[in-house]
Protein backbone atom coordinates (compact mmCIF):
# COMPACT_ATOMS: atom_id res chain seq x y z
CA UNK A 1 0.00 0.00 0.00
CA UNK A 2 1.14 3.58 -0.73
CA UNK A 3 2.81 5.68 1.93
CA UNK A 4 0.55 8.06 3.82
CA UNK A 5 1.60 11.29 5.46
CA UNK A 6 -0.59 12.21 8.44
CA UNK A 7 -2.29 14.87 6.35
CA UNK A 8 -3.01 12.51 3.49
CA UNK A 9 -4.24 9.80 5.89
CA UNK A 10 -6.62 12.13 7.74
CA UNK A 11 -8.03 13.60 4.53
CA UNK A 12 -8.52 10.16 3.01
CA UNK A 13 -10.22 8.80 6.13
CA UNK A 14 -12.69 11.69 6.26
CA UNK A 15 -13.44 11.37 2.55
CA UNK A 16 -14.03 7.62 2.77
CA UNK A 17 -10.98 6.70 0.73
CA UNK A 18 -8.71 3.73 1.40
CA UNK A 19 -6.14 4.17 4.17
CA UNK A 20 -3.44 1.96 5.63
CA UNK A 21 -4.92 2.36 9.12
CA UNK A 22 -7.21 4.77 10.96
CA UNK A 23 -5.63 8.09 11.88
CA UNK A 24 -5.16 8.93 15.56
CA UNK A 25 -6.08 12.55 16.11
CA UNK A 26 -7.72 15.10 18.37
CA UNK A 27 -9.92 17.09 16.00
CA UNK A 28 -13.24 16.94 17.82
CA UNK A 29 -13.68 17.01 21.56
CA UNK A 30 -13.94 20.13 23.66
CA UNK A 31 -10.64 19.55 25.47
CA UNK A 32 -8.30 19.53 22.47
CA UNK A 33 -4.71 18.30 22.53
CA UNK A 34 -2.86 20.34 25.11
CA UNK A 35 -1.73 18.74 28.39
CA UNK A 36 0.29 19.87 31.38
CA UNK A 37 3.21 17.56 30.52
CA UNK A 38 3.63 19.28 27.14
CA UNK A 39 3.65 22.71 28.76
CA UNK A 40 6.38 21.59 31.17
CA UNK A 41 8.41 19.98 28.39
CA UNK A 42 8.36 23.10 26.22
CA UNK A 43 8.47 25.82 28.86
CA UNK A 44 5.49 27.47 27.16
CA UNK A 45 2.61 27.78 29.58
CA UNK A 46 -1.01 28.77 29.82
CA UNK A 47 -2.41 31.34 30.01
CA UNK A 48 0.34 33.01 27.93
CA UNK A 49 -0.31 30.64 25.03
CA UNK A 50 -3.96 31.69 25.03
CA UNK A 51 -2.96 35.29 24.43
CA UNK A 52 0.09 35.24 22.12
CA UNK A 53 0.00 33.86 18.57
CA UNK A 54 3.61 32.72 18.47
CA UNK A 55 3.35 30.83 21.77
CA UNK A 56 0.02 29.31 20.76
CA UNK A 57 1.49 28.05 17.49
CA UNK A 58 4.72 26.76 19.07
CA UNK A 59 2.85 24.94 21.81
CA UNK A 60 0.42 23.37 19.33
CA UNK A 61 3.26 22.14 17.11
CA UNK A 62 5.19 20.86 20.13
CA UNK A 63 2.12 18.99 21.35
CA UNK A 64 1.97 17.13 18.05
CA UNK A 65 5.69 16.40 18.12
CA UNK A 66 5.64 15.03 21.65
CA UNK A 67 2.40 13.03 21.46
CA UNK A 68 2.54 11.79 17.85
CA UNK A 69 -1.07 12.78 17.22
CA UNK A 70 -1.73 13.30 13.54
CA UNK A 71 -3.03 16.86 13.60
CA UNK A 72 -2.08 20.27 14.97
CA UNK A 73 -4.96 22.04 16.67
CA UNK A 74 -5.72 25.51 17.99
CA UNK A 75 -7.06 27.27 20.00
CA UNK A 76 -6.73 25.78 23.48
CA UNK A 77 -9.90 27.14 25.06
CA UNK A 78 -13.63 27.32 24.55
CA UNK A 79 -14.43 30.97 25.16
CA UNK A 80 -12.78 32.89 22.31
CA UNK A 81 -16.12 33.81 20.76
CA UNK A 82 -18.00 34.85 23.92
CA UNK A 83 -15.00 36.97 24.95
CA UNK A 84 -14.87 38.62 21.52
CA UNK A 85 -18.56 39.45 21.87
CA UNK A 86 -18.10 41.18 25.21
CA UNK A 87 -18.38 38.52 27.89
CA UNK A 88 -15.91 38.81 30.76
CA UNK A 89 -13.53 35.86 31.05
CA UNK A 90 -12.01 34.42 34.21
CA UNK A 91 -8.34 33.66 33.65
CA UNK A 92 -7.03 30.65 35.57
CA UNK A 93 -4.19 30.79 38.07
CA UNK A 94 -2.84 27.33 37.26
CA UNK A 95 -1.69 25.62 34.08
CA UNK A 96 -4.17 22.75 34.53
CA UNK A 97 -7.23 24.99 34.71
CA UNK A 98 -9.53 26.11 31.91
CA UNK A 99 -10.84 29.54 31.02
CA UNK A 100 -14.45 30.18 32.01
CA UNK A 101 -17.02 32.91 31.45
CA UNK A 102 -17.29 35.15 34.49
CA UNK A 103 -19.96 37.59 33.30
CA UNK A 104 -22.63 37.03 30.65
CA UNK A 105 -23.36 40.42 29.14
CA UNK A 106 -26.44 39.68 27.03
CA UNK A 107 -30.03 39.76 28.27
CA UNK A 108 -32.46 39.88 25.34
CA UNK A 109 -32.36 39.78 21.53
CA UNK A 110 -32.28 43.59 21.58
CA UNK A 111 -28.66 43.29 22.72
CA UNK A 112 -27.63 41.35 19.61
CA UNK A 113 -25.60 43.52 17.26
CA UNK A 114 -23.25 41.96 14.72
CA UNK A 115 -19.83 43.61 15.12
CA UNK A 116 -18.58 45.28 11.95
CA UNK A 117 -15.05 44.15 12.78
CA UNK A 118 -15.66 40.76 14.40
CA UNK A 119 -12.33 39.34 13.22
CA UNK A 120 -10.49 42.10 15.09
CA UNK A 121 -12.25 41.45 18.40
CA UNK A 122 -10.74 39.83 21.48
CA UNK A 123 -8.38 36.96 20.79
CA UNK A 124 -9.78 36.07 17.37
CA UNK A 125 -6.77 37.76 15.65
CA UNK A 126 -4.44 35.74 17.92
CA UNK A 127 -6.00 32.46 16.82
CA UNK A 128 -6.00 33.39 13.13
CA UNK A 129 -2.35 34.44 13.25
CA UNK A 130 -1.42 31.21 15.07
CA UNK A 131 -3.07 29.21 12.29
CA UNK A 132 -1.00 31.09 9.71
CA UNK A 133 2.21 30.37 11.61
CA UNK A 134 1.37 26.67 11.91
CA UNK A 135 0.46 26.50 8.23
CA UNK A 136 3.84 27.92 7.26
CA UNK A 137 5.75 25.59 9.59
CA UNK A 138 4.06 22.20 9.15
CA UNK A 139 1.19 22.62 6.73
CA UNK A 140 2.68 20.41 4.03
CA UNK A 141 2.61 17.19 6.05
CA UNK A 142 0.20 17.74 8.93
CA UNK A 143 -3.47 18.67 8.89
CA UNK A 144 -4.18 21.92 10.68
CA UNK A 145 -7.41 21.77 12.61
CA UNK A 146 -9.28 24.44 14.52
CA UNK A 147 -12.52 24.60 16.40
CA UNK A 148 -15.24 26.87 17.69
CA UNK A 149 -18.38 26.63 19.73
CA UNK A 150 -21.56 25.83 17.86
CA UNK A 151 -24.42 28.33 17.66
CA UNK A 152 -26.61 26.75 20.34
CA UNK A 153 -23.75 26.55 22.82
CA UNK A 154 -22.55 30.05 21.94
CA UNK A 155 -26.05 31.37 22.59
CA UNK A 156 -25.91 29.83 26.04
CA UNK A 157 -22.49 31.34 26.61
CA UNK A 158 -23.76 34.84 25.90
CA UNK A 159 -26.66 34.77 28.37
CA UNK A 160 -25.75 31.92 30.73
CA UNK A 161 -26.54 28.27 30.13
CA UNK A 162 -29.25 28.08 32.78
CA UNK A 163 -31.12 31.08 31.39
CA UNK A 164 -30.79 29.77 27.86
CA UNK A 165 -32.16 26.34 28.69
CA UNK A 166 -35.12 27.93 30.51
CA UNK A 167 -35.81 29.91 27.36
CA UNK A 168 -36.06 26.71 25.32
CA UNK A 169 -39.17 25.95 27.37
CA UNK A 170 -40.59 29.39 28.07
CA UNK A 171 -39.30 31.78 25.42
CA UNK A 172 -38.49 29.99 22.17
CA UNK A 173 -38.37 33.27 20.23
CA UNK A 174 -35.37 34.39 22.28
CA UNK A 175 -33.61 31.08 21.60
CA UNK A 176 -34.26 31.35 17.88
CA UNK A 177 -32.87 34.88 17.69
CA UNK A 178 -29.74 34.04 19.71
CA UNK A 179 -29.07 30.92 17.64
CA UNK A 180 -29.55 32.88 14.42
CA UNK A 181 -27.11 35.55 15.61
CA UNK A 182 -24.61 32.95 16.82
CA UNK A 183 -24.79 31.13 13.51
CA UNK A 184 -23.76 34.33 11.73
CA UNK A 185 -20.80 34.62 14.12
CA UNK A 186 -19.75 30.99 13.59
CA UNK A 187 -19.86 31.32 9.82
CA UNK A 188 -17.75 34.46 9.66
CA UNK A 189 -15.16 33.12 12.10
CA UNK A 190 -15.05 29.68 10.44
CA UNK A 191 -14.47 31.15 7.00
CA UNK A 192 -11.64 33.23 8.44
CA UNK A 193 -10.07 30.12 9.96
CA UNK A 194 -10.13 28.37 6.58
CA UNK A 195 -8.63 31.45 4.93
CA UNK A 196 -5.88 31.55 7.55
CA UNK A 197 -4.90 27.98 6.71
CA UNK A 198 -7.05 25.59 8.73
CA UNK A 199 -7.77 22.35 6.87
CA UNK A 200 -10.53 21.03 9.11
CA UNK A 201 -12.90 22.88 11.42
CA UNK A 202 -14.72 21.26 14.32
CA UNK A 203 -17.99 22.72 15.55
CA UNK A 204 -18.46 21.81 19.22
CA UNK A 205 -21.97 21.77 20.66
CA UNK A 206 -21.77 20.40 24.22
CA UNK A 207 -25.01 22.11 25.26
CA UNK A 208 -26.90 20.25 22.55
CA UNK A 209 -26.45 16.79 24.04
CA UNK A 210 -29.38 14.78 25.34
CA UNK A 211 -28.00 15.40 28.84
CA UNK A 212 -28.91 19.05 28.32
CA UNK A 213 -31.93 19.20 26.00
CA UNK A 214 -34.67 16.94 24.69
CA UNK A 215 -34.01 15.39 21.24
CA UNK A 216 -37.01 17.30 19.92
CA UNK A 217 -35.27 20.55 20.83
CA UNK A 218 -32.23 19.42 18.90
CA UNK A 219 -34.42 19.10 15.82
CA UNK A 220 -36.07 22.47 16.47
CA UNK A 221 -33.19 24.71 17.48
CA UNK A 222 -29.86 23.03 16.71
CA UNK A 223 -30.20 20.98 13.55
CA UNK A 224 -31.38 23.84 11.27
CA UNK A 225 -28.48 26.04 12.38
CA UNK A 226 -25.88 23.30 11.91
CA UNK A 227 -27.32 22.46 8.50
CA UNK A 228 -27.02 26.09 7.46
CA UNK A 229 -23.38 26.05 8.58
CA UNK A 230 -22.52 22.98 6.50
CA UNK A 231 -24.37 24.43 3.51
CA UNK A 232 -22.22 27.56 3.62
CA UNK A 233 -18.82 26.10 4.55
CA UNK A 234 -16.85 24.41 1.79
CA UNK A 235 -13.98 22.85 3.73
CA UNK A 236 -13.81 19.65 5.74
CA UNK A 237 -15.83 19.95 8.93
CA UNK A 238 -16.58 17.90 12.03
CA UNK A 239 -19.43 18.04 14.53
CA UNK A 240 -18.67 17.22 18.15
CA UNK A 241 -21.26 16.82 20.89
CA UNK A 242 -20.23 15.75 24.38
CA UNK A 243 -22.30 13.42 26.50
CA UNK A 244 -25.35 11.41 25.53
CA UNK A 245 -26.05 11.50 21.79
CA UNK A 246 -27.61 8.12 21.00
CA UNK A 247 -31.15 9.50 20.44
CA UNK A 248 -29.88 12.23 18.08
CA UNK A 249 -27.10 10.37 16.28
CA UNK A 250 -29.04 10.20 13.00
CA UNK A 251 -29.94 13.88 13.20
CA UNK A 252 -26.26 14.69 13.80
CA UNK A 253 -25.32 12.75 10.70
CA UNK A 254 -28.05 14.45 8.69
CA UNK A 255 -26.59 17.91 9.36
CA UNK A 256 -24.05 17.51 6.56
CA UNK A 257 -20.70 17.26 8.36
CA UNK A 258 -17.92 15.03 7.05
CA UNK A 259 -17.56 13.39 10.44
CA UNK A 260 -19.18 13.27 13.85
CA UNK A 261 -17.12 13.14 17.02
CA UNK A 262 -18.69 11.24 19.91
CA UNK A 263 -17.81 10.92 23.57
CA UNK A 264 -20.49 8.47 24.66
CA UNK A 265 -19.38 4.80 24.56
CA UNK A 266 -21.85 3.87 21.83
CA UNK A 267 -21.65 0.63 19.89
CA UNK A 268 -20.20 1.84 16.61
CA UNK A 269 -21.40 -1.26 14.79
CA UNK A 270 -25.00 -0.44 15.70
CA UNK A 271 -24.93 3.25 14.83
CA UNK A 272 -23.08 2.80 11.54
CA UNK A 273 -26.25 1.95 9.55
CA UNK A 274 -27.90 5.14 10.86
CA UNK A 275 -25.31 7.63 9.64
CA UNK A 276 -24.60 6.68 6.04
CA UNK A 277 -21.20 7.82 4.77
CA UNK A 278 -20.51 10.18 7.67
CA UNK A 279 -17.29 9.22 9.48
CA UNK A 280 -17.02 8.51 13.20
CA UNK A 281 -14.33 10.08 15.39
CA UNK A 282 -13.88 8.73 18.92
CA UNK A 283 -14.58 7.14 21.24
CA UNK A 284 -11.78 6.41 23.66
CA UNK A 285 -13.02 7.70 27.01
CA UNK A 286 -11.15 10.85 27.98
CA UNK A 287 -11.32 10.17 31.73
CA UNK A 288 -9.90 6.70 31.18
CA UNK A 289 -7.09 8.18 29.12
CA UNK A 290 -6.31 10.55 31.97
CA UNK A 291 -6.63 8.15 34.90
CA UNK A 292 -5.90 4.60 33.71
CA UNK A 293 -2.57 2.87 33.25
CA UNK A 294 -0.92 2.85 29.84
CA UNK A 295 -1.72 -0.85 29.48
CA UNK A 296 -5.39 -0.24 30.19
CA UNK A 297 -5.39 2.59 27.66
CA UNK A 298 -3.96 0.28 25.02
CA UNK A 299 -6.69 -2.31 25.63
CA UNK A 300 -9.44 0.29 25.33
CA UNK A 301 -7.96 1.66 22.10
CA UNK A 302 -7.85 -1.85 20.64
CA UNK A 303 -11.56 -2.28 21.37
CA UNK A 304 -12.33 1.01 19.62
CA UNK A 305 -10.30 -0.08 16.60
CA UNK A 306 -12.01 -3.46 16.50
CA UNK A 307 -15.40 -1.72 16.56
CA UNK A 308 -14.47 0.07 13.33
CA UNK A 309 -14.04 3.72 14.26
CA UNK A 310 -12.81 5.85 11.36
CA UNK A 311 -10.50 8.18 13.31
CA UNK A 312 -9.35 7.27 16.81
CA UNK A 313 -9.69 10.08 19.33
CA UNK A 314 -10.34 10.72 22.98
CA UNK A 315 -14.05 11.38 22.84
CA UNK A 316 -14.06 14.53 24.94
CA UNK A 317 -10.60 15.57 23.85
CA UNK A 318 -7.45 15.14 25.94
CA UNK A 319 -7.87 16.47 29.46
CA UNK A 320 -5.17 18.82 30.73
CA UNK A 321 -3.88 16.48 33.51
CA UNK A 322 -3.59 13.46 31.16
CA UNK A 323 -0.12 11.85 31.39
CA UNK A 324 1.95 12.16 28.24
CA UNK A 325 2.76 8.44 28.43
CA UNK A 326 -0.94 7.61 28.16
CA UNK A 327 -1.40 9.75 25.07
CA UNK A 328 1.65 8.08 23.54
CA UNK A 329 0.16 4.68 24.41
CA UNK A 330 -3.00 5.56 22.50
CA UNK A 331 -1.02 6.78 19.52
CA UNK A 332 1.36 3.81 19.46
CA UNK A 333 -1.50 1.31 19.67
CA UNK A 334 -3.17 2.81 16.62
CA UNK A 335 0.06 2.99 14.63
CA UNK A 336 0.82 -0.65 15.42
CA UNK A 337 -2.65 -1.61 14.21
CA UNK A 338 -1.42 -1.45 10.64
CA UNK A 339 0.86 -4.44 11.24
CA UNK A 340 -1.48 -6.48 13.42
CA UNK A 341 -4.45 -6.09 11.09
CA UNK A 342 -2.74 -7.07 7.84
Amino acid sequence: MEEFSPKKRVFAALKGEKVDRPPVTSIGGCEGTLIVDVQKATGIYLPDAHKESEKMARLAIASQNLTGLENVRVPFDFVVEPEALGCVIKWPDKIDQELTILTHTYKTPDDLVMPENLLEKGRIPVVLEAIKIIKKEVGESLPITSFMVGPFTLGGGLVGVKNFLVWTLKNPYYVEKFVEFSTDIVLEYAKAQYNAGSDIIAICEPNASCDMIDPRMFKTYVKPALTRITDELEGLKILHICGKVGPIIQDMADCGFDGISIEEPLDIRKIRPLIGDVKILGNVQSKNLALNTSDAVKEEVKKVLEAGVDLVEAGEGILLPTPLDNVKAMVETVKEWKTSSQ
